[in-house]
């Protein structure tokens, strides 16, 4: 290498540097975030219809805290709640069918935001959970001279990986997206940063 191209690098080099690069994170060491979202797609019988189905939405709330560094990214640990309700009531010849299903997901996450894009609005990242599954059933079903009335539920441990996207239309307010473990395969949703 000769002196000429020596310089040239260095110049390169020190031009670089100077450039001031827009990296500011949005996930930071400290910061505190919450989701709120609504579930779309598959698990706990989302998007099941038809006569004698109803179902409420399939909520979500999430909250993650930044603990520090973890190479090009921030590492932070939270929590996770999800909540959905589906009925089936069908009027038979001989009977009357009524049972409601209540399913409750809650857990703790980790957390891995890729904090390297060259925006301050955009924040991406990768997780694992360790979640808590429960699902209860109420059955009123009317055999007519075999009335029912009974409940049972059952519950479990799960661990569970998911990847997601927070975009911020302000400093603290965004949207997300997360595919993959939770109450549903999709969740959508509004984010606050605190």
């Amino acid at each position: 290498m000769n002196v000429k191209t020596t310089l040239k690098a260095l110049c390169l080099l020190t031009a670089t540097a100077s450039i001031p690069m827009v990296t500011n994170a949005q996930f930071e060491k400290g910061d505190n975030v919450l989701g709120v979202g609504i579930g779309v797609l598959g698990g706990y019988n989302v998007g099941l219809s038809g006569s004698g189905v109803t179902q409420s939405p399939a909520f979500s709330l999430h909250f993650d805290h930044a603990m520090g560094e973890l190479g090009p990214g921030t590492w932070g640990l939270g929590g996770y709640v999800g909540f959905k309700t589906t009925s089936y009531k069908y009027d038979y010849i001989y009977y009357n069918y009524d049972r409601r299903y209540t399913f409750l997901v809650f857990g703790a996450r980790g957390t891995w935001h890729y904090n390297s894009w060259h925006t301050d609005k955009l924040d991406t990242y990768a997780g694992v959970l360790l979640a808590f599954k429960s699902v209860s059933v109420k059955d009123n079903t009317d055999y007519g001279a075999y009335p029912n009335n009974y409940s049972y539920s059952g519950s479990g441990f799960g661990p569970g990986a998911f990847i997601g996207a927070r975009y911020y239309f302000s400093d603290n307010i965004g949207a997300y997206a997360e595919l993959g473990y939770g109450i549903t395969v999709i969740q959508l949703g509004l984010t606050v940063k605190f």
